[in-house]
């Protein structure tokens, strides 16, 4: 039987309008707008898209569990990822697990899949997507000793050997490792499948596990304080619409309206 474990992180929703995006000055945190879930990081569901597709190909033969860590998690949002086709969900829920740095994330990361006992394979996305650290895989891996390989599309089980095709900036690269191992995967992977009314339903009864910072033995260190955390600036934008009877007209009325601002905001240049 094939394990396989998928990391999932949830962050803020990327789609949430700037205006709602706001800092704590005093916590130097993001403050998650009310009413707007949070999501998993889009490159976290490709990796479960990708071990999901391992699954297919060893039909019977292959299970998957996804790992998740943060405190309060919403069970609908475990039980959506879950519909896709994960057998079940391990959440790691204290409040010891707030704010970790990077690298205490991976020692908690490698904790709890310590803690789930026997695997073959390891998946997380390439980076997430509120911060771009794009380091905790590596720590997962130095923590447990294992090899990794890094922005796959593809990936298969052989004979006991993990086999994946990554792209690199010439080509596509294909690799081979033993297993275990942990492979951090990116979009090129595809857009992930979604789930039918029935697997909605039927995820409701599958089994979601939490341990707390004791059931995994994880003791939190040092975690750096950010200097500094600032919203991005706002920006007026004017917009103005162009009318004319024709393309041709509209075009030139363009063409001066564009004369005219640079004329305005760089004297003595042209078009």
């Amino acid at each position: 039987m094939i394990k396989i474990i998928v990391c999932l992180k949830l962050i803020l929703d990327p789609e949430i309008p700037l205006s709602l995006f706001k800092i704590d000055t005093v916590t130097q945190k993001p403050v998650p707008p009310a009413g707007i879930p949070p999501v998993f990081s889009p490159f976290d569901l490709n990796a479960l898209e990708a071990a999901l597709r391992l699954k297919d190909q060893n039909d019977g033969q292959c299970t998957v569990t996804m790992l998740c860590l943060g405190e309060n998690i919403p069970k609908a949002i475990i039980q959506k990822a879950l519909a896709m086709g994960a057998d079940e969900a391990v959440i790691l829920d204290d409040a010891a697990f707030d704010d970790l740095d990077p690298y205490s994330t991976a020692h908690c990361l490698a904790a709890g899949i310590r803690k789930i006992g026997r695997f073959d394979l390891i998946c997380t996305g390439r980076q997430a997507a509120d911060w771009d650290n794009g380091i905790v895989w590596a720590g997962i891996a130095h923590h447990l000793d294992l090899p990794c390989v890094s922005i796959a599309r593809k990936a298969e089980i052989a004979d006991d050997k993990l086999i994946v095709e990554r792209c690199v900036s010439d080509g596509i690269e294909i690799l081979e490792t033993d297993l275990p191992a942990l492979a951090t995967f990116s979009s090129e992977v595809g857009e992930p499948r979604f789930a039918s009314l029935k697997a909605m339903m039927a995820a409701k009864k599958k089994p979601i596990t939490k341990w707390n910072a004791a059931d995994i033995n994880f003791q939190s260190t040092e975690c750096p304080d950010p200097v500094g955390l600032t919203p991005p600036p706002s920006i007026d934008i004017d917009c103005c619409f162009i009318e004319g009877s024709s393309d041709e007209e509209k075009g030139q009325k363009l063409a001066q309206l564009l004369r005219t601002f640079e004329e305005a905001n760089m004297p003595g240049t042209g078009i």
